[in-house]
């Protein structure tokens, strides 16, 4: 028999619940409470909102539940999540808080987990949030997943680690680590004119990715210090990386005279055939384009052997180029970049070369990425 003052949940609501919010929990933190998530109900409304952070980025989500009073308390994200994933499909799940402990049940399964007070768990506050737009979570995705292989990992440069977003004649996402750059525009949603440009870190993009799905509207608000994006799986506020950002317009070169097209998917095998006896430290690939439709790669591996493989290519306008590009940074742009076909427009061997896709896309967007050249 259920105690009158139970929290009564669906398993398969909660169970995703958690997991969604678990992946904005700090687990190696110092702060204890920062290892629990905040449990809050609202009697009245019937609902419990779950909520993650890791105080720089704050993870929320809201399910129906049955309760018999409003009250708030932290349980372990860990050992929480743990204890519902291992109960019965189509479980109810009762859930009594005490002082110092709470009981989990559900038939004969029964899990007493400590709790942490609310008053120590952290919240953010979002502050004033110039500016909302509303973008389709299928276009967020692909602008995310398009640009994010860029993001640079050097955190000498910390204002690199992260997704730029500013506003011009289209909303442009921008990535670069200094050895490629990945850009995607979209068409600018209303609102979003005259927005801030802000940095949005690693960590958030992921969360974000996590949160959005690929269907549905998302609604992002953002100021010069936060952004805060919502859709009906949750809320997230996050902090944006303090910092200015390059003028990344002007390693995008625009007088490259050297074109060849390329089917996007035999150049990524091609290439990850010929990086397996590359070295982890340069992976450094010869591209040899040619004039009369053929593409040579080639790597060089004193430790390990040598590769070759070829690709058959169209020439546009133009000279054969032999250039040098890190394999495996190549070979994550061409898995970023979707298109069938891919244009690759250079210049002498020593400059940065752009690549796009042959044609726009059914929605009319075109992203362009730079690939720096290395030594080989």
């Amino acid at each position: 028999m259920k105690k009158p003052d139970a929290i009564i949940l669906s398993r398969e609501a909660l169970l995703p619940a958690l997991g969604l919010v678990s992946k904005a929990v700090e687990r190696r933190s110092t702060i204890p409470v920062l290892a629990n998530v905040l449990l809050t109900v609202d009697a009245a409304a019937g609902t419990l909102t779950i909520t993650g952070s890791d105080l720089d980025c704050e993870l929320r989500t809201k399910l129906s539940c049955q309760a018999g009073k409003d009250e708030a308390f932290t349980l372990p994200s860990g050992i929480l999540h743990d204890a519902v994933r291992k109960m019965p499909d189509g479980a109810e799940i009762a859930l009594v808080a005490e002082k110092d402990f709470a009981t989990l049940s559900a038939g004969r399964s029964r899990f007493r987990i400590q709790i942490l007070p609310a008053t120590d768990f952290p919240t953010m506050d979002a502050g004033s949030l110039s500016h909302s737009f509303e973008l389709d979570a299928g276009l967020v995705a692909r602008m995310l997943d398009t640009v994010s292989f860029a993001i640079s990992s050097e955190e000498t440069r910390y204002y690199l680690n992260g997704i730029y977003w500013h506003a011009s004649e289209a909303l442009n996402a921008v990535a670069t680590d200094g050895h490629r750059l990945a850009k995607f525009a979209a068409p600018l949603p209303e609102g979003a004119a005259g927005m801030p440009a802000i940095i949005i870190p690693r960590r958030t993009v992921g969360l974000i990715r996590q949160l959005i799905g690929d269907k549905g509207a998302v609604q992002v608000s953002v100021s010069d210090l936060k952004i805060r994006v919502e859709t009906g799986q949750g809320t997230l506020l996050s902090k944006l990386i303090d910092g200015s950002y390059p003028d990344y317009q002007r390693v995008i070169p625009a007088g490259n005279a050297n074109h060849f097209t390329v089917e996007r998917e035999a150049l990524a095998k091609a290439v990850d055939r010929v990086t397996t006896v590359s070295s982890a430290r340069g992976s450094a690939v010869k591209f040899a384009f040619e004039a009369d439709g053929n593409l040579s790669l080639t790597t060089n591996n004193p430790d390990a052997g040598s590769a070759n493989d070829e690709v058959t290519i169209e020439h546009g306008d133009g000279d054969g180029v032999e250039i040098g590009f890190n394999g495996r940074y190549c070979l994550d742009l061409l898995n970023a970049a979707e298109a069938e076909r891919l244009v690759f427009s250079l210049g002498d061997p020593g400059s940065p070369t752009l690549i796009q896709p042959e044609t726009t896309d059914e929605t009319g967007l075109k992203p362009l990425f730079v690939l720096m050249p290395m030594r080989v």
